[in-house]
């Protein structure tokens, strides 16, 4: 038995990023903790190549595949109240207390070995639970699309119930969504302790992507005038994740968070506020102020990186665009695009098209995944132009090498840049602010820093002394280490 068994979707250690980085140095900076971990992920495709070397205190890793189904099985038992289980994951979650739904997952846990995906799915009792609930719902939407949301909303449910639990003392979530259900039938399970840590907020990121979903029917209506409203589908997905969140909020012994925004919209979600804590990201401060001591004086900056994966949320299409209008005002302007590009293929292929449209071909240079300790002391400049963040990682290892960032008004962004209270405040700003979507004004934030020392200094002067007063890691590997002696 471990001493923690984090719960890991779509990251660790099969996904490189901010939040995979967050848990690898966490487990690394506790030697003495012995981890296991639940990875769950669509398919096995997805676990075949390890992204980093998992630490010697890992010892074992489970995987949960929500897309990996099997009804090969024509002989079951019925088992008809798995059926009532979904009808309160969509319906009734509200409506219940913690006792009873604890009692009733409970339930559906010690019935787990008789659980079939093929009576699940192929059964009368499947058919007529879903004719229900469509009857109850909107008869205007296509039965055969309901029934398909139905089915792939309900599969992974099922794969987390069916799984093979390992068993320890205390499990952390590192997300609430599928995670936090898996942590919450393990509590269950084994009466164990449950620590849940919310890095971006799961149901803010997914009503994004649901927003932008192509692959979700949409029935189209004229209106009068513009309105912003999902449909009955987009309804329906969004509903199915703010459950998931309620569900972990409520069996988690404690909530760990980035910064306060975070936690006013998990209260606004269901968590109650006297579980939530609020531990910042940090960095190795000594490591990253010797490359700040390494960086060259230069009497030229021209050289800007985004750093980050390239996929739409971190809308590298607006960071190109700006690149254009300042390589128009700063002469042999390097930009330098570090990070992952093979997690959405066809996103990466739309920004070097766009690259080569706008004639920056000569001025950008994608790197792919790289150690970016290698690159922070030539770059000049940091953008950030995320639609969604939460505290990133780039900015206080920027800011911790004396580098100043011009980054969107997401997530803790603007307190990491300028300050989280009066006396934070009173170091004075380590970047600029900008709105995203806004190509025009990040090229203008750009250009100002860029073009005046006396100011560009100040920001690296900040930005140095921000990160050693409030992002330490080692003060946030003390408050787990804390948190975990408390629960193990």
């Amino acid at each position: 038995m471990s001493d923690v068994c984090l719960v890991l979707e779509g990251t660790y250690p099969y996904v490189r990023g901010g939040v995979s980085t967050w848990v690898h140095q966490l487990i690394t900076a506790m030697p003495e903790i012995k981890f296991s971990l639940i990875s769950i992920m669509p398919t096995p495709n997805d676990t075949k190549i390890e992204r980093y070397n998992v630490p010697t205190n890992v010892e074992s890793i489970c995987h949960i595949y929500l897309h990996d189904f099997h009804f090969q099985e024509r002989h079951y038992k019925k088992t008809p109240k798995i059926f009532d289980f979904f009808r309160l994951f969509l319906q009734g979650i509200e409506l219940q207390d913690k006792s009873s739904i604890e009692l009733f997952l409970l339930e559906r846990l010690k019935e787990r070995q008789k659980l079939n995906m093929t009576y699940s799915f192929y059964s009368r009792d499947f058919w007529k639970a879903t004719r229900k609930l469509y009857e109850e719902g909107d008869p205007s939407v296509s039965f055969l699309d309901f029934f398909w949301n139905y089915r792939f909303t309900f599969l992974p449910i099922m794969q987390l119930i069916k799984a093979e639990i390992p068993p320890a003392p205390l499990y952390h979530t590192i997300s609430t969504g599928y995670a936090g259900i898996m942590a919450s039938l393990a509590k269950i399970k084994f009466n164990s302790n449950m620590i849940a840590t919310e890095h971006g907020i799961y149901t803010k990121e997914r009503r994004i992507e649901i927003a932008q979903a192509s692959w979700l029917y949409e029935k189209e209506t004229e209106y009068i005038k513009a309105i912003s409203e999902f449909g009955f589908f987009k309804d329906w997905w969004m509903h199915y994740f703010e459950v998931m969140s309620k569900i972990t909020y409520m069996f988690a012994d404690e909530i760990t968070t980035l910064y306060n925004g975070n936690k006013i919209s998990e209260i606004e979600d269901g968590a109650e506020a006297h579980k939530i804590s609020i531990i910042p990201n940090g960095v190795d401060v000594k490591m990253y102020e010797d490359i700040a001591n390494s960086r060259p004086e230069k009497k030229k900056r021209n050289t800007i990186a985004f750093i980050g994966r390239v996929v739409p949320i971190k809308d590298v299409k607006t960071f190109i665009k700006a690149c254009k209008i300042i390589s128009q005002r700063i002469e042999d302007i390097r930009i330098l695009i570090l990070g992952p590009q093979d997690e959405e293929s066809q996103y990466y292929q739309e920004c070097s098209l766009l690259i080569k449209t706008m004639g920056l071909s000569n001025h950008v240079i994608f790197t792919g995944h790289v150690d970016i300790r290698n690159y922070l002391k030539n770059i000049d400049l940091l953008v950030l132009t995320s639609i969604s963040e939460a505290q990133p990682l780039v900015i206080l290892e920027g800011n911790a090498c004396g580098i100043p960032i011009v980054a969107t008004d997401v997530g803790s962004c603007r307190e990491l840049l300028e300050g989280k209270d009066a006396d934070d405040r009173m170091l004075g700003e380590s970047g600029i602010i900008t709105e995203f979507h806004s190509p025009e004004k990040t090229a203008d934030a750009v250009v100002k820093i860029l073009s005046d020392e006396e100011l560009y200094q100040k920001m690296a002067k900040a930005g140095l002394e921000r990160t050693r007063t409030s992002y330490n890691f080692r003060d946030m590997i003390v408050s787990y280490r804390t948190l975990y002696e408390e629960y193990i």
